[in-house]
């Protein structure tokens, strides 16, 4: 029968299963997806049918005799999957160095590592899993093509007559897969890679590599290592991982024509935006096509897998536990910023080194990737008192930096360098849309927004004992400044810099909360931070705004002595006012302070901009009325890091700026063979 007299008979009613419709009521999405699952197809389409032969992987989740889920990534040549029928799928291979093009030079390497790793729970699931009526098994899989990111999802069963081949032994597998549903899933979140072909480095061996899974503890009754928390090599696979695939099952007896199914899908984002907490894998659920087949699943089952790939390795980590889904608040409390959050609790694990017979090379992130919050970041505390922060000041500073003062309904405590996190949902008006190819990002936008302080509280409420990195150490403020850029395309800093000041309309977000790590360094340490050089580029100079204007507010034992290198493009860029203010005498200082001082700063800048020789010799005059700040032109480089700063070795370094500025100093910073545990940074990626 073809697919197309088989589309014409397809069933137009709603067949969401429980957990799907529960989630889609709870999230306020069922009236418009509701007859959507008629483009669910109980079969694989014609285009189906020619795209799996074409693929050298396959990944498909399965069930152990505990009824928990696994995901396994299967290999083989061009055409190791096949559809001879459009409900069947016919997988044969033989998974150790089974390969694609240019397999064929990993096999050795391959082959040595698969003798020490465990064997994939796959074999075991698909002879000794859970079974349904008739002996028949679930499964669910995905067949993505990377170099291209078209994706298909499809699920069904396993009949035992079409079990021909599997040996775990020699890796060999031969199965008919009957096919009882399927979808094209678009290509969102998915990376574009490609199969490397060059030969893999040989890797030295290590304990992971000897066949044990987390424990050297057997289990009797399975005769695997009994499960006691991820190793460090495991967390490892999942904080580079920029993808997951999950399986999840559901088993919903209000459905005539399916009481139970499997599903297995693709997840993807940053490297990092799946994160380790204890136990626990938690990673954001990404704005998709509203169908929830995976969360639905969960609020129905809550036992699920996940793969995570070492691409560039060749490894895998296999984990089963049970899922929970978090919304809003609860939702952010665990992760920053996420509208919905997949918290698994771990069961079980297995970390395969060097299983795949081919290496895989990174060539795109999508761009529908949302930027990973920092690790710094914590999420919000849930059980807080709302904060309203209204805006009372702007001061402009150039065409495309202004600074925001915001007074508080309620007095806050922060330390200098701290960020601060509001929400601006209600200015929200964007919609839904599943696909934005002209601004990708905006499709997970929740409009909340994290900024540095530039401003710091009035001094310390205690001197005794004094840590300037608690916020309990210093005066509660009532009010708060944000010094922001504004950004090309930006939703909130382009709303923030073209607003007025209207009394009679103030302008009003919650402020969810304050925090961070990048602060002042406490004055009484081992080491004491007597010299402490400060090192930013353009607008992550507002830390370092705050830290300087706290620590003229506090009195140390001992002098300290701040230098800052600032680079920016021209000098207001810099702020050259704020500077101007943080060399005028600090108010109250009469006489000596006996045994106590203020910190001695000085800045130097340098203006990475072209400067024509009148413009220069304007900016040195202007810089000239600043007396705690010189200027240089040009690029910082080790070289000119050494001779602003000869004694660079002695001190602490904090460093703060863009990404690509961040990654430039460091490379200087290690060429002057400068400790790494005295360089503290702020990860300005929020």
């Amino acid at each position: 029968m073809s697919t197309e007299i088989l589309d014409n008979q397809t069933s137009l009613y709603d067949r969401w299963h429980s957990g799907e419709r529960k989630l889609q009521d709870l999230l306020q999405v069922r009236e418009s997806v509701k007859n959507n699952s008629s483009i669910f197809r109980p079969y694989l389409t014609t285009q189906m049918q020619d795209f799996v032969p074409g693929l050298n992987y396959f990944f498909i989740g399965t069930l152990d005799e505990q009824g928990r889920p696994w995901v396994s990534f299967l290999t083989g040549r061009k055409g190791f999957m096949s559809s001879p029928h459009i409900r069947l799928l016919e997988i044969e291979t033989r998974l150790e160095g089974g390969g694609g093009e240019g397999a064929g030079r990993h096999y050795k390497a391959a082959a040595a590592d698969q003798s020490l790793a465990p064997p994939d729970p796959l074999f075991h699931n698909l002879t000794k899993g859970e079974t349904l009526s008739g002996g028949q098994r679930k499964w669910g899989g995905v067949a993505l093509d990377f170099t291209n990111r078209r994706r298909n999802k499809m699920n069904g069963v396993l009949m035992p007559d079409d079990i021909l081949t599997v040996n775990q032994a020699t890796g060999e597998l031969h199965v008919l897969l009957t096919v009882e549903q399927t979808i094209g899933n678009c290509p969102k979140y998915i990376t574009i890679r490609e199969i490397d072909s060059s030969e893999p480095q040989d890797t030295p061996e290590t304990e992971s590599q000897t066949g044990a899974s987390t424990s050297q503890v057997l289990d009797e009754y399975s005769q695997r290592p009994l499960f006691k928390g991820l190793t460090p090599e495991q967390t490892a696979i999942v904080d580079q991982a920029d993808c997951l695939f999950i399986a999840s099952r559901f088993i919903d007896e209000s459905i005539a024509d399916q009481t139970s199914g499997m599903d297995c899908n693709h997840r993807g984002g940053n490297p990092g935006f799946a994160r380790v907490n204890g136990n626990q894998i938690v990673f954001p659920d990404y704005s998709g096509n509203r169908f929830f087949n995976t969360l639905g699943n969960i609020m129905n089952d809550e036992r699920v897998g996940l793969l995570f790939v070492n691409f560039s390795a060749g490894d895998t980590l296999q984990v089963t536990g049970r899922a929970r889904i978090l919304i809003g608040k609860d939702a952010q409390e665990v992760y920053p910023h996420a509208q919905r959050v997949v918290q698994v609790a771990i069961e079980d694990s297995i970390l395969r080194v060097g299983s795949l017979p081919f290496r895989m090379r990174t060539k795109e992130l999508s761009p529908y990737n949302p930027v990973a919050p920092s690790h710094q970041q914590r999420g919000i505390d849930k059980g807080a008192i709302p904060v309203a922060a209204t805006l009372s000041e702007i001061l402009v500073h150039t065409d495309n930096i202004r600074t925001f003062r915001f007074k508080t309904s309620k007095p806050i405590r922060y330390s200098p360098g701290q960020y601060a996190v509001l929400d601006f949902g209600a200015f929200n008006t964007v919609g839904y849309r599943h696909m934005a190819p002209d601004n990708p990002q905006s499709l997970n936008d929740d409009y909340i927004r994290t900024w540095t302080i530039s401003s710091a509280p009035l001094g310390l409420s205690s001197l005794k004992d004094a840590k300037y990195s608690s916020p309990d150490t210093w005066n509660e403020a009532s009010e708060f400044e944000l010094t922001i850029k504004r950004k090309p395309g930006g939703a909130i800093s382009n709303l923030l810099h073209n607003l007025s000041l209207d009394p009679k309309h103030p302008f009003t977000v919650p402020l969810i909360c304050t925090g961070g790590s990048f602060v002042l360094p406490d004055p009484e340490t081992p080491l004491k931070p007597s010299k402490v050089t400060r090192i930013s580029g353009g607008i992550g100079s507002t830390p370092f705004l705050s830290m300087i204007r706290g620590a003229r507010q506090a009195l140390t034992d001992y002098p300290v002595d701040i230098q800052w290198i600032l680079s920016a493009t021209f000098l207001d860029d810099a702020l050259p006012a704020a500077l101007k203010e943080l060399s005028a005498p600090v108010e109250g200082d009469v006489g000596s302070l006996t045994d106590k001082h203020r910190p001695s700063v000085s800045v130097t800048l340098f203006l990475t901009g072209h400067h024509t020789p009148e413009e220069a010799s304007a900016v040195v005059a202007r810089v000239a009325l600043i007396p705690i700040a010189k200027v240089k032109f040009g690029r910082v480089d080790h070289k000119k890091l050494l001779a602003t700063v000869p004694d660079l070795d002695e001190r602490q370094v904090l460093l703060c700026g863009p990404e690509p500025f961040m990654d430039a100093v460091k490379t200087h910073l290690e060429v002057l063979r400068i400790p790494s545990r005295q360089i503290l940074t702020e990860e300005f990626n929020f």
